[in-house]
């Protein structure tokens, strides 16, 4: 489903206008939406029954350049995460 689809499955499931739930999902989940500024702030954000979104960390290590066979240091990282909620794992089950 791209991000077109679930505009307008949205819009249909709610009776909102495509424009109001594309600015809605926007200021969700968009590169400067509240998703990822309270992630880039270190905070989470849990949507009950649906999942929460965190950041993780992996830490520094070494690597080798495939082409070359030398090591390169990889620096660490943060990186975002999510954890489905139980009720959103039970959904998928059946």
């Amino acid at each position: 489903m791209t991000k077109t689809d679930l505009v307008k499955s949205i819009a249909n499931a709610t009776g909102f206008s495509q424009n109001d739930v594309r600015s809605i999902l926007n200021a969700l989940a968009g590169p400067t939406g509240v998703v990822a500024t309270t992630l880039k702030k270190g905070g989470k954000v849990i949507i009950s029954g649906f999942g929460t979104f965190h950041v993780r960390e992996r830490r520094a290590r070494r690597a080798r350049n495939p082409r070359t066979g030398c090591a390169v240091k990889v620096p660490k990282r943060r990186y975002p995460a999510f954890k489905p909620a139980k009720t959103f794992k039970d959904v998928l089950k059946k």
